[in-house]
Parts: C-alpha cells; sequence; structure tokens
C-alpha cells in the first residue's frame, strides 16, 4: 500500500541572493519549533538545497529577462542574502 510522504508546509515569500541570481519565491517552512524559520532552514547541516516555489529567477550579470517557474531548486552554499518578506 503505498503512503503519502508529504509533509504539511508554511509557505513564506522571500528574496534569495546568490552570485549569480536574484530569486523570488515561496521558501517552505515545517511547521513547529525545528525549521520553523528560514534561517534554521539555511542553518541545518543536513540540508544542501531547497525548493522555492512560484519563483522568479532574474541574472545579475546580464539584462536577460527574468524566468518564471512553479518550482526551482536552490543550493544553499550559493546563497548569498536571504530577505524574508514574513517569518515565523
Amino acid at each position: 500500500m503505498a503512503t503519502d510522504a508529504r509533509v504539511k508546509t508554511q509557505p513564506v515569500r522571500a528574496k534569495i541572493l546568490t552570485d549569480e541570481y536574484e530569486i523570488e519565491g515561496n521558501v517552505h517552512l515545517k511547521p513547529g519549533n525545528h525549521q520553523g524559520r528560514v534561517s534554521d532552514i539555511l542553518n541545518a547541516p543536513e540540508v544542501e538545497f531547497i525548493p522555492v516555489t512560484q519563483a522568479t529567477c532574474t541574472s545579475r550579470s546580464s539584462d536577460s529577462r527574468p524566468v518564471q517557474t512553479d518550482c526551482t531548486i536552490v543550493q544553499v552554499k550559493t546563497i548569498r542574502m536571504v530577505f524574508p518578506f514574513e517569518d515565523s
């Protein structure tokens, strides 16, 4: 019998800056004390990548148009700054 492994999360709109991109979208937080803030996800040693849904990705080094995606995966070690628009 198949089980549903999805975890309910709370989306938080945030802007993420890497050396190459500016990404604005929803970062998904797990409810409760553990990983209840964007900073908790970024500081968790077991988290290498974070999904960002409803994302707009803009190159910081070219004049190309922003790309909109349903989901993009960001490598945590490439993140330079995060601006959560709301945080628990």
